[in-house]
């Protein structure tokens, strides 16, 4: 290999080629004044003439000596400079590290940020590979010599991934490495620059973590998928392994839920976690009782702190060989729910504060949904109890509703006294009412619950609607309404008849009561896909604002003693309809009554009744 001279080098040569020069100069100059001719003599008019042609020569030389010292030693000074603002770049910046690699991926300089970023010297890495800042698996599968190949067709090359410090430990690098060519082309080496974007990294990880708790950790998947969830969520990207614990009823810390990033480290993590809990004083059972993080950022399996000899949870620590631990409470208000343990058990993650602060906030989501998954348990457990409730109210109701009728019927023929009449009547209307509100709580509690299914069957529905209106002539007589029907045609299909007679009759009943005084229309017509219905009033109306929330739970329009009811009536008929595959609007203004449209197809493309905040 060719030696390469610095530019000092060459300004000296370059003085010592012209001092040759004059060297051999004078020495011509000697030759020509003590020479002899062909007789032995001296060669006549030669003095003169060697002594102008050495004047001239050893002019020649001191001048061509003066242009080339006028001229390089500009050169060399700008030359020095360049150097030293060079060492002055890599030795100030601290940030980067900035190196420079000969064709073959040797360095050949390393600046004071690549020593601190490394923890490399510049004696221990000058004429090395640079690929001891890869992993060794990267540089088994060539990943350092593709790069710097790259590099030298495409000019550079901006890369990111993991890179090894001289302590073992890892950092996330963002790498640009350009190629330095000469003047003919030629590759001569390159340029890298790299910084560490761990922290960077970190916080795009934790913001894309937070968005996927969002979608994993739902409440209505009950309290102990909502705990599986979370612990495959931090594996491994936070953690190696991640354990939930919860306190029992008898105040123990038990695990609820276990993922782990190695199969063959689960299988041992059981052992220790089912044995006794610990005492309370160190772990998850004492971040439970005191709701405070604990941090353990530096751990030796062989050599444990003295606090944890002899408990459960150092036995694990020991058993996994963990080299740093975290365990955050999960807490919503003062109420600590359970405790999540993150486990690290190799050289290359290390929790710190950073950590802390982030699983913190990720902990505080997760106990959120998981209170929220036990609230929801709860209702689904009292929506349960109101389903036996109103099922069981449900048959002595209806035979109540047929000894009412009876005996109004039978007071009705003997000509008793009319008070008694229209008492018999009032009480059967009463019935009636409470039983449309036992079977909306019938209805609501088998739709939270995901048991109601469609029982189809082929159905007139110009007939049913028929039926729902003459029984609501009573009704509507008392109300002081004209009850009217308009059938176009015959509207048959596949739909659920006891379902339907709910929908129709929560719908004719609301416009009797809001519609008073004033006439009730109900409408039938079809064409070849769809059955629709209309049940339109002239009462109180409803505002815009009152229409964006009607088809919701609980919410009534229209309060006070004189429109009594539960805000359930229109939440069950939009379940029911869109259960069947259809849809129901409203059409209102305050002041003019309102007309709601129910649209069925003939065949529903669905026999399950979910709720539609469910199917969202």
């Amino acid at each position: 290999m060719m030696r390469r001279w610095t530019f000092a080098q060459r300004v000296g040569a370059g003085l010592s080629a012209c001092m040759l020069t004059g060297v051999l100069l004078l020495g011509t100059l000697l030759s020509a004044l003590y020479g002899h001719g062909p007789t032995g003599g001296a060669v006549p008019g030669a003095l003169p003439q060697a002594l102008v042609a050495g004047l001239l020569g050893l002019a020649g030389v001191g001048a061509l000596g003066f242009v080339l010292h006028r001229s390089l030693v500009p050169l060399h000074t700008r030359h020095e400079h360049s150097e030293q603002r060079l060492q002055l770049l890599m030795d100030g910046v601290t940030d980067y590290a900035l190196c420079f690699l000969d064709r073959y991926g040797r360095v050949t300089a390393w600046s004071a940020g690549a020593a601190r970023l490394s923890g490399w010297s510049e004696a221990e890495v000058t004429g090395r590979d640079a690929d001891r800042l890869y992993a060794e698996d990267e540089v088994s599968a060539g990943v350092p010599r593709a790069h710097r190949e790259r590099a030298a067709r495409e000019g550079r090359l901006l890369s990111e991934g993991w890179r090894m410090r001289r302590d073992g430990t890892r950092f996330w690098a963002e790498t640009l490495l350009t190629a330095l060519h000469d003047g003919r082309g030629r590759l001569h080496g390159f340029a890298e620059v790299t910084r560490d974007i761990t922290e960077r990294r970190r916080m795009e990880r934790a913001q894309a973590l937070f968005a996927e708790a969002g979608r994993v950790l739902q409440p209505l998947s009950g309290a102990r998928e909502v705990g599986e969830a979370l612990t495959r969520l931090c594996v491994p990207e936070v953690a190696d392994a991640c354990i939930l614990f919860a306190p029992t009823e008898d105040g123990t810390v038990r695990p609820q839920a276990v993922a782990c990033a190695d199969t063959d480290a689960a299988s041992r993590l059981w052992e220790p976690l089912l044995r006794c809990p610990d005492d309370g004083e160190v772990g998850p059972s004492r971040v439970v009782r005191t709701g405070r993080s604990e941090l353990l950022p530096e751990l030796d399996a062989a050599c444990l702190p003295h606090a944890l000899d002899g408990t459960a949870h150092g036995e694990l620590l020991r058993t996994l060989g963990v080299t740093s631990a975290l365990t955050v409470p999960l807490a919503v208000g003062s109420r600590v729910l359970g405790a999540l343990c993150l486990l690290s058990t190799g050289p290359h993650r290390r929790f710190g504060q950073v950590d802390r602060a982030f699983m913190e906030e990720l902990a505080a989501r997760a106990a959120l949904a998981l209170d929220n998954a036990r609230l929801l348990a709860e209702a689904q457990d009292a929506l349960e109890l109101i389903g036996v409730a109103a099922h069981d109210l449900g048959n002595p109701l209806s035979s109540l509703q047929l000894r009412l009728r009876r005996l109004r019927m039978l007071e009705g023929a003997n000509g008793h006294d009319p008070r008694m009449r229209d008492g018999l009547g009032g009480a059967e209307m009463e019935t009636r009412r409470l039983g449309r509100l036992v079977h909306n709580l019938l209805d609501l509690s088998r739709m939270s619950a995901g048991r109601m299914t469609l029982d189809t069957e082929e159905l007139d529905l110009a007939k049913l609607v028929r039926e729902v209106v003459e029984r609501h002539a009573d009704q509507a007589a008392a109300a002081g309404c004209a009850l009217t029907l308009r059938v176009e045609e015959s509207a048959s299909g596949q739909w659920d008849r006891q379902r339907l007679d709910r929908v129709v009759t929560n719908l004719v009943s609301n416009a009797l009561k809001f519609g008073r005084g004033r006439p009730v229309e109900v409408h039938v017509h079809a064409d070849a896909d769809q059955a629709r219905f209309t049940v339109k009033d002239a009462g109180i109306g409803i505002s815009p604002e009152a229409q964006q929330r009607l088809f919701r739970r609980f919410q009534r329009v229209h309060g006070g003693e004189h429109h009594p009811g539960t805000g359930l009536g229109l939440y069950i008929v939009r379940q029911l309809v869109e259960a069947h595959g259809g849809s129901i609007h409203v059409q209102s203004r305050t002041g003019e009554g309102a007309e709601f449209t129910v649209e069925l197809p003939r065949t529903p493309r669905t026999t399950s009744c979910v709720p539609s905040e469910a199917r969202a």
